[in-house]
């Protein structure tokens, strides 16, 4: 799938890149306006489709669904998002798992789930101004879509056969996860459209008020591409290069005249201070010049320790919150999470960098 539109908001990455000051957990508060009236004729259309509602039972007021939505992009640095794709015998697949510690705001996110899931069954549309919404609800008949409560949010699996409900459902996943990223900053911003037939999107977390993007695997040519065009400026590896000979990411990064940086490394004894200097430097730097990272290695194991050593050394965060934010990228290995911690304790302690 290529996009057709190159990203949200590229102009506004250096304000974008300001979110990564935000505590993970803390609230990012903006405006529980911004958005609702991006452009023209957004509060006639929506007017038209309140009355419409009362066509489907079961379904809330489109003003009842959009108040949680507004109250969810309020408190998206709360929330953290896994997104998944995948495609089989013809069958494409979105799965998502969208979450947050703070008990309100999990109890909107499975409310808006299920309201959504209502809107789905029959066909109910939501921002009616933005063609990937609406043309994914009109395709409703198109969509399975199955909604479990975790403790914590919700786990949702859409599917459908149909090429272009395909493109259409993986264009809302990924636009969600922006959401989560960004909230009202993008709110009035029409979501990206993916075509069919193109690369499938990798799979990533999406932290709330961190603009960056975290992969869950190694990224092939097509996906790097994909990233690129919707704002991804720099990719940074913590592979090495021995693990994948038959592919040149840095040639295929270069291809899409973004920047590639490579901090290998491999098991415990590799995960040295110099390496998370260098992982926080990357970060910081990113801040600097408000650049957009995508970050990975295999699984995402070693993206974590240099994201939790930069949140709470450089921008003050918490650290358990830091290191659940490392959890949350992929970071598995008890020993990384040791290794993360000493090093938090000795230099936020020693005051020295």
């Amino acid at each position: 799938m290529t996009a057709t539109t190159a990203s949200r908001r590229p102009a506004a990455n250096a304000a974008r890149g300001s979110a990564l000051s935000v505590a993970i957990g803390a609230a990012f508060v903006l405006s529980a306006c911004s958005g609702q009236d991006a452009r023209m004729g957004s509060q006639s259309s929506e007017k038209a489709y309140t009355a419409a509602d009362e066509r489907y039972p079961g379904v809330n007021t489109i003003g009842r669904d959009r108040s949680v939505w507004q109250q969810l992009l309020t408190d998206h640095a709360k929330i953290t998002r896994i997104l998944r794709h995948s495609e089989k015998d013809g069958v494409g697949t979105v799965e998502t798992i969208t979450e947050s510690d703070d008990p309100e705001v999990a109890a909107r996110i499975k409310d808006h789930a299920m309201a959504m899931q209502a809107r789905m069954k029959v066909g109910a549309t939501v921002r009616v101004w933005d063609p990937v919404f609406k043309e994914l609800f009109e395709r409703y008949d198109k969509v399975t879509l199955q909604v479990t409560p975790t403790n914590n949010g919700v786990r949702i699996i859409e599917t459908s056969t149909d090429a272009e409900t395909i493109a259409l459902m993986r264009s809302h996943a990924i636009g969600v996860s922006a959401f989560v990223r960004e909230g009202h900053a993008i709110g009035g911003d029409e979501t990206p459209r993916l075509n069919p037939g193109g690369p499938l999107p990798p799979d990533e977390v999406a932290i709330g008020g961190i603009p960056h993007r975290f992969l869950l695997g190694q990224p092939t040519a097509g996906q790097i591409a994909l990233l690129r065009s919707q704002g991804v400026v720099k990719f940074v590896n913590f592979r090495k290069p021995a693990e994948l000979p038959d592919f040149d990411e840095a040639a295929a990064v270069a291809e899409t005249g973004a920047a590639y940086c490579n901090l290998p490394y491999s098991g415990a004894s590799e995960l040295t201070d110099d390496l998370l200097r260098a992982a926080r430097a990357e970060y910081a730097s990113a801040v600097a010049e408000g650049v957009i990272l995508a970050s990975h290695c295999r699984t995402g194991n070693r993206v974590g320790p240099g994201l939790a050593a930069y949140l709470a050394i450089d921008r003050g965060v918490d650290v358990e919150r830091a290191i659940r934010a490392a959890n949350a990228v992929g970071m598995t290995d008890p020993n990384y999470e040791a290794i993360t911690r000493d090093y938090i304790r000795r230099i936020a302690g020693s005051k020295t960098e």
